[in-house]
């Protein structure tokens, strides 16, 4: 049955109030909250509320007589749709059957997951908000501030291109492209001019996926002009566009692509062949690892007293060697000797700039 908006925020009202374990709230009480909050005329419209709740959206709502008041027989049960308006709603459910025709039901699944996250920060919001006894000046949650990557508004863009298989077009500038574009700028300023940084490079693309690593999205396509695959920060990109002439990628830069991120760590690509990477961490790093593996090829081999030894089926690349460097003594690597070498390599340049 459609939810109307009045409705909406009646059951939202109830769902916070209940939820709020291990207090319980009186019929009256539940009345008198949503008469000023929501208007609400009489209390049989709160029964029938509550009704409601119980049978269209299996709100497991029971009635403690000795406390005299409501509560949810599963704690943890929360009306995750109500968290959203009618509206929200209806978009949230045509992007799952939209994800589902076009992408494949594990795309849509990734969805589920997504709007599972944002449940849970509601709920911790929720109780950070709630009545509490401690002092208001009382920080009791930190979390680590995330920096989020730029242009996040160009990923729908970039997926309705992918969808449509339509090249697109944008100005990108790398990292070293705007330390020497401005030295060159430098050198052709003319006295009494100000310094003007080189307009970023123009770039076509046939855009074939994206990836989203530590909060920043990046898309991978063909490039016609190098001939094969190519990675593109949208942090760096401006003025994309769609593009009316469609993609025309080769057979084997496709394939490519699409396996690609099955076998690497991170963002940047490896020209070295999948390998097994076999790793051995103490016994505290060892339960990290176990509880959130390094990625998804990850297999306990052994795990004793002394050390836990994985292995992983990976093609070794930058980023995978900056993360195992995070590990610092905890870790040492076993197999391959090529990346063993790497490794000795990078930390010992790291030791001389201390020496």
């Amino acid at each position: 049955m459609p939810i109307t908006r009045s409705a909406f925020q009646r059951y939202r009202l109830i769902d916070e109030v209940i939820s709020r374990y291990p207090r319980r709230y009186s019929k009256q009480q539940l009345f008198e909250l949503c008469q000023d909050k929501c208007g609400i005329r009489s209390i049989s419209s709160l029964e029938k509320d509550i009704q409601r709740m119980r049978e269209d959206h299996d709100a497991p709502i029971e009635y403690d007589k000795r406390a005299n008041g409501y509560f949810y027989s599963n704690p943890q049960f929360r009306l995750l749709n109500l968290m959203l308006s009618p509206d929200d709603m209806d978009a949230l459910d045509y992007a799952r059957e939209v994800l589902a025709a076009t992408q494949g039901a594990t795309v849509a699944d990734e969805l589920t997951n997504a709007l599972e996250k944002v449940r849970q920060s509601l709920d911790i919001i929720r109780e950070v908000k709630s009545d509490s006894v401690v002092a208001p000046s009382r920080r009791i949650v930190y979390v680590e501030e995330k920096i989020l990557g730029g242009n996040r508004q160009y990923v729908p863009v970039l997926i309705r291109a992918v969808n449509r298989n339509r090249q697109v077009a944008f100005r990108y500038l790398k990292h070293d492209d705007a330390v020497a574009g401005l030295g060159l700028a430098a050198r052709r300023k003319k006295p009494g001019r100000p310094i003007e940084p080189e307009r970023p490079k123009l770039r076509l693309l046939h855009p074939l996926l994206l990836r989203e690593v530590q909060d920043s999205w990046y898309v991978i396509g063909y490039d016609a002009a190098s001939g094969g695959e190519k990675t593109f920060a949208l942090d760096r990109m401006s003025e994309l566009e769609i593009l009316d002439d469609p993609c025309d990628v080769p057979p084997a830069v496709l394939t490519n692509v699409s396996e690609i991120f099955e076998h690497i760590y991170g963002i940047t690509d490896s020209h070295g062949p999948v390998e097994n990477i076999v790793l051995s961490f103490s016994p505290l790093f060892g339960r990290y690892i176990k509880a959130k593996p390094i990625h998804q090829t990850q297999e306990v081999l052994t795990d004793t007293p002394d050390a836990c030894v994985v292995r992983l089926r990976l093609a070794p690349n930058r980023d995978l060697l900056m993360h195992l460097r995070s590990y610092g003594e905890h870790l040492t690597i076993l197999e391959p000797a090529s990346l063993v070498q790497e490794m000795r390599v990078s930390l010992q340049t790291m030791l001389d700039q201390y020496a």
